[in-house]
């Protein structure tokens, strides 16, 4: 039983949020918790006919600057640093089609803010706040297993999965904030991490695998989202009675994301399981397909990321603090300029999932952290950072 119970509690830890959400709470850069689903339910013995449905909060928020790699004191010192907070609820429904076919779709609704003192010298209590809220970019997802997980005595498998972001997301959320100098208020676009959606359709790619030693098991995963879509929005603080451009970098971009995770499960008890793992999201320069134009703050962020999963008959319970160690925001794709991201210290993430249908009730369910779905990162304007 514990044996069975480790394998599937470290099929759930491999599982991404991350949306995907990507990947989707993030302050400058990372995944757009909005968007992609990067992570869904599975167990080691699913049978067809079995349903399961997950709830993934998500929370971060994101103050601290980098140049690079190198970290920004100053920002602080002079509290002209931006605060940029991500709160994510998304619903994922996951069906056995075969023991080794498995489908979901991700349904996530989005809360952001993105504030920065305007003017500068006004200090935090000048900070000017924008808002956005509403339903993410929907994702639907195929995950086929290489062997059949019910065969006898296998330690080992991979999954190879592949799907589809749909634009359901408002990428053209505004609010009512002022300019940088803190004069002008009037309706403008929001940051671009604070829309709902990217505004693009998107593709995912998507591997995972595990190797059971014991009470141990190791597990790997790693997830793209492609977004071929060139530019969507003009970018932040334009004035929506604004219509056009003349800038390369005044209309956001439609960038790809990526999430990487490996790390070990190790079953304490027959309910009780603990792992840790290292993690990677970010956004890169450069999108896999189409072109790449637009503003964007590209860049990586790593982290340790320690977890607990409880289950008890159908239901499972978990909780994962991915907590930053490495932050480096890439280069901007025209000037090759270091540039200015923030990025959070740490991730608050939290998973309820209930299994049912065919064969619920002999099958244990796993819960899995999603980030995300999926954000793309603050804003920099002259004065702020590149």
């Amino acid at each position: 039983m514990i044996r069975k119970i480790g394998v599937v509690a470290a099929l759930a830890a491999t599982a991404f949020v991350g949306s995907t959400s990507p990947a989707s709470a993030q302050g400058c850069i990372l995944i757009r918790q909005t968007s992609p689903m990067f992570g869904t339910t599975g167990t080691l013995d699913s049978e067809a006919g079995t349903w399961t449905v997950t709830m993934t909060g998500r929370h971060s928020v994101a103050d601290e600057h980098y140049n690079g790699t190198t970290y920004q004191a100053q920002r602080k010192a002079q509290q002209t640093y931006v605060v940029n907070e991500q709160n994510s609820l998304t619903a994922t429904i996951g069906y056995q089609m075969t023991p080794r076919v498995s489908l979901f779709v991700g349904v996530p609704f989005v809360e952001a803010s993105w504030g920065i003192p305007s003017p500068f010298a006004g200090g935090p209590a000048a900070r000017a706040n924008e808002n956005a809220r509403g339903l993410g970019d929907i994702t639907t997802l195929a995950r086929v297993a290489i062997f059949n997980p019910a065969t006898s005595g296998r330690s080992w498998n991979l999954t190879v999965g592949g799907g589809v972001k749909f634009p359901t997301g408002n990428n053209e959320a505004t609010d009512v904030f002022p300019d940088i100098q803190g004069r002008n208020t009037q309706e403008r676009y929001v940051d671009i991490s604070v829309h709902p959606g990217d505004g693009g359709w998107g593709i995912l790619m998507d591997l995972q695998g595990y190797k059971q030693i014991g009470r141990f098991v190791g597990f790997g995963s790693g997830t793209w989202l492609a977004n071929p879509r060139d530019t969507g929005t003009l970018a932040r603080s334009t004035p929506v009675t604004q219509t056009t451009t003349t800038s390369a970098t005044g209309v956001n971009t439609v960038s790809d994301q990526f999430v990487f995770r490996t790390g070990v499960q190790y079953a304490i008890t027959s309910n009780l399981s603990a792992s840790i793992a290292y993690r990677a999201e970010g956004v890169p320069r450069y999108d896999l397909i189409g072109e790449s134009h637009g503003f964007r703050r590209p860049g990586v962020e790593m982290y340790w990321e320690p977890g607990l999963t409880y289950m008890v008959g159908r239901h499972a319970v978990s909780f994962n603090l991915p907590v930053g160690y490495y932050f480096n925001r890439f280069p901007n794709p025209y000037t090759g300029n270091p540039g200015d991201s923030t990025f959070p210290e740490y991730v608050s993430i939290a998973t309820y999932s209930f299994r049912f249908g065919k064969s619920a009730r002999h099958n244990v369910p796993a819960a899995t952290d999603q980030p995300n779905a999926p954000r793309t990162p603050e804003v920099i304007r002259p004065g702020e950072g590149d």
